[in-house]
This record gives structure tokens, sequence and C-alpha cells, in this order.
């Protein structure tokens, strides 16, 4: 009996110092979501726009130096913040309530499978959705592919990422080819 009063003591001092962060990230963490849309044909075009810590939906176009992941998918805190120095407006604000939603769903999402990419256009370009999740291991941010859409569509297989693309494209502003 006395051990069993311990556990509960135990468990409940354990409980009560844990507090939730949205999917595992940094509180602080400056970009949670993107969409770029890059097209090669009848000239070059660049654009599109990153969900800071804030909610703020804040656009580029043509940013010159777009910092992409590495090629083992991460990316520095440092470049998260040089992309979000190349935006030059904030086009849309989303509640606090509702990125906390969508940020605790990139977790199950990065664990999703990537589907085949397809052939469904031809000069309609690249529309990519995806976000951003902190590794302590790495001590960068995971880039999580969610969906491609334009000449290729792809799409991460995972239901989170589902719910995350019908958020994103649901936000407006983004290119995308549908059904």
């Amino acid at each position: 009996m006395r051990g069993m009063i311990y556990m509960i003591v135990l468990t409940g001092l354990l409980m009560a110092g844990c507090e939730k962060e949205p999917c595992g990230c940094e509180e602080d963490q400056p970009v949670w979501f993107q969409y770029r849309y890059v097209n090669f044909a009848w000239g070059y075009q660049e654009l599109g726009w990153l969900i800071d810590a804030d909610g703020n939906v804040r656009i580029f176009n043509l940013p010159g130096d777009f910092r992409v992941p590495d090629s083992s998918g991460f990316v520095s805190r440092e470049d998260l913040l040089h992309n979000l120095s190349l935006t030059d407006s904030t086009i849309h604000t989303v509640e606090k309530t509702d990125l906390e939603y969508y940020a605790d769903l990139i977790t199950a999402a990065a664990e999703g499978k990537i589907g085949e990419s397809l052939n469904i256009a031809a000069d309609a370009g690249s529309s990519v959705l995806s976000c951003y999740r902190f590794d302590e291991y790495a001590d960068a941010y995971q880039y999580v592919f969610l969906a491609q859409s334009g000449d290729w569509e792809q799409f991460n297989l995972s239901a989170e990422a589902g719910i995350l693309v019908d958020w994103l494209v649901d936000l407006g502003d983004v290119f995308w080819l549908s059904e």
C-alpha cells in the first residue's frame, strides 16, 4: 500500500512538471508552415509565404537567396530567420488556437510516407506545401513535405498531412491544381 502511495505521488509530481508544447517543437520556433511556388516557364517566378510563431502569414516574391534544407532535410534557425527577413508584408493572421491545433499535427505528418509523383500538367510550375519541426538531436529544423501540385502532383499520405494541406490551401493565396 505504501509503495502505491509513493507511485501516485511520484506520478503526480512528474506530470505537474510537464507542459505541452505543440508538436515537440521549440516554443519560439520562427517558421511553422511554408508555401513556395517556383516556375521557369515564360520567365522566372518564385513566390510564397511563411507562417511565423505569431501566426502571421508573411509573403515573399523573388527572394533571391531563399535558403532550403540541406541534403539531410534540415534547416538551421538562422536560415529560417533569414527566409523570414525576405518577406515584405503580412497577408493574414492565423488565430493562436488554430496555429496550435495545426502545429500539433506536424509530428504525425512527419512520419507519413510520400506517395508516387505523377505528371499532371505542363508549364504549371511547382507549388509545395511544407512545415518544420525542431529536432533536438540535430539542433535544427526538419523539413516536412506535405504536398506538391503543378507540373507534378505528390502527397504525404498521412491523414494529418491531408488535414494540413486542406487547411493551408483554404488559407488562400496558393496556386493549387485540383480535380
